[in-house]
């Protein structure tokens, strides 16, 4: 009787070990374990409406879940000059940034789902609680390093294409 129960025990396990595998095949995505699987970086392009010769292309991270949102460039040490995070929100919303832990200085552009620009903050207090937002219908938020608005002279009228955001086939990590 003995060898039966451990043999029952070693069938539960084994079907118990199937089960989970079979979740994890099914409801679980792949890039949560293998970030071969994904990509980091996508690029933005702010252009002048006016002018079809100014365009700044940003390298951008692509934080588009909420704790990726909530960590946004906090302790970063540096930042390239043509890098930056993208900030997604898939319904329009009214996001509020602070900044807290961040030590890089940024200039912060807000946008809707269309790449038009709502409103622009320059040089954003370091290490600072207090609350950065552009109100209702911001769909998309990119910290880039600050003077770049000043130096291009990005303006209100330009624009911010997020063609190969929404191009990308893998997921974001």
């Amino acid at each position: 009787m003995l060898n039966l129960s451990r043999h029952n025990l070693h069938i539960c396990f084994l079907i118990i070990l199937l089960f989970l595998k079979i979740f994890n095949y099914l409801f679980l995505p792949t890039s949560a374990f293998a970030n071969e699987n994904c990509i980091k970086y996508t690029n933005v392009l702010i252009e002048n409406k006016f002018d079809n010769t100014q365009t700044v292309t940003i390298q951008a991270e692509v934080a588009d879940e909420p704790g990726e949102r909530a960590k946004g460039l906090m302790n970063r040490k540096e930042l390239a000059k043509s890098n930056g995070m993208l900030f997604v929100y898939y319904y329009p919303s009214a996001p509020q940034f602070w900044m807290k832990n961040t030590l890089i200085p940024l200039d912060i552009l807000f946008s809707d789902q269309e790449g038009r620009i709502i409103k622009i903050f320059e040089n954003v207090p370091r290490l600072s609680e207090n609350t950065i937002t552009a109100g209702e219908g911001v769909s998309f938020v990119l910290e880039i390093n600050s003077g770049l608005i000043d130096e291009f002279e990005i303006d209100q009228t330009w624009n911010m294409d997020f063609s190969d955001f929404f191009k990308t086939a893998k997921p974001f990590c």
